[in-house]
């Protein structure tokens, strides 16, 4: 049904009304002519109906032999649409380059979003893929992204895996970060494995070297676990990098504070500027500032689809020095903030069996403690100090 009504339109169509005369016989003349009608009704003696352009015309013949007085009440579609703007040449050029301007448009990138990030900054990673041809206003069927993804992830240190998604007019790279637990030796040079911090062994499993520990054992920090020092049967000493799993109990402590009464810095803010951006084309209102700036862009979005035109907004703040004072409830919450920072930080490869966690409020600072247990890998490689030969 909407594909009829697509069709109508395009093509055209008159509403009309229909009075006096013989109505039977118009009608008879009409279908013996072959003129298309629908939504035929009468209201008293007058009949209403629509039928397509070309059968309105057709339909003034028949009219006259039956003595119908036939009037136009409406003209509906394209073609109209269109007649009543024939004089207007410039609008009609000026839709023609919006269609062709959009049809060109749509086959470039329009948006290049970073996903996945922690540590390595948006800046470096699209540095590195404009050098592979990423940027905006590029043509995508240019573009082959596996090829570009394999590229930056060799390029870009600490980068486990990266992909570039082409998404309509968007490129989406997403990407994830490797995270080293332990600071590894090259197995290549002769090591011992020793205990980071104390614990009672709990999972041992030696692949190279000599065992120094069993499970069970309770060690302290810098114990030596698996020796990289092997005596061979003749009584000579060989060498090798010593490698093992080890995972113990251990205690797990820390806390995070902070002050009542802090020197602090607030923003005041200053001027503010845009600037204009279509594509890899910028037009600034205004000179640009040096100091420290707020940038907030906003894209045009037309029917959920993000536009090639973006307004940036560049804020001048300036950082006025200002004594902070904190509320119980304030100081306690920094003192969350800062103790679930540092306790990421340091548990984050821990599998935590117990813990209690205490907050100690005074008048000048918030501390919050945790004491608990964990399981923990606290194998470490150090190299063998001295000259050996393996």
């Amino acid at each position: 049904m909407l594909f009829i009504k697509l069709m109508r339109w395009l093509r055209g169509y008159v509403c009309f009304s229909a009075s006096d005369g013989f109505p039977e016989r118009f009608l008879n003349l009409c279908n013996q002519t072959g003129i298309a009608m629908w939504q035929v009704s009468w209201q008293g003696c007058n009949m209403h109906g629509i039928t397509d352009r070309h059968g309105f015309a057709a339909m003034q013949q028949c009219a006259a032999p039956a003595g119908i007085a036939l009037k136009a009440t409406g003209k509906r579609g394209l073609p109209f649409a269109v007649h009543a703007y024939r004089k207007r040449t410039g609008l009609l050029a000026g839709v023609a380059v919006c269609m062709i301007t959009l049809a060109v448009l749509s086959s470039m990138v329009w948006t290049i979003e970073v996903q996945g990030n922690e540590t390595i900054a948006t800046e470096e990673i699209l540095q590195v893929l404009q050098e592979q041809g990423l940027r905006l206003g590029v043509r995508r069927n240019s573009l082959d992204p596996r090829a570009m993804a394999e590229t930056a992830q060799q390029a870009l240190p600490g980068v486990g895996w990266l992909t570039v998604n082409l998404r309509g007019s968007s490129a989406v790279i997403e990407l994830r970060e490797e995270h080293s637990v332990q600071p590894w030796l090259t197995t290549d040079q002769p090591q011992h494995i020793i205990a980071a911090k104390a614990g009672q062994i709990r999972i041992f499993e030696l692949y190279q070297g000599a065992a120094e520990i069993m499970l069970g054992d309770a060690v302290y920090a810098g114990a030596l676990l698996a020796n990289g020092r092997i005596l061979n049967l003749d009584e000579t000493f060989r060498y090798v990098a010593a490698d093992a799993y080890v995972v113990a109990r251990t205690v797990v402590a820390g806390h995070g504070e902070a002050a009542r009464s802090s020197q602090v810095h607030r923003l005041a803010p200053g001027r503010t500027r845009y600037r204009l951006q279509l594509l890899n084309f910028t037009i600034p209102f205004g000179r640009q500032g040096d100091d420290t700036t707020i940038d907030t862009t906003f894209h045009l979005q037309l029917a959920g689809r993000i536009m090639p035109l973006a307004l940036h907004r560049h804020s001048e703040i300036t950082a006025q020095p200002q004594q902070r004072i904190l509320t119980d409830r304030q100081l306690q919450l920094a003192a969350a903030a800062e103790f679930f920072n540092r306790a990421y930080t340091h548990t984050r490869a821990a599998q935590m069996l117990e813990q209690t966690i205490t907050v100690d409020l005074t008048q000048d600072y918030a501390r919050v403690v945790l004491h608990g247990a964990a399981y923990e890998n606290i194998g470490f490689a150090v190299a063998i100090a001295g000259d050996v030969q393996t």
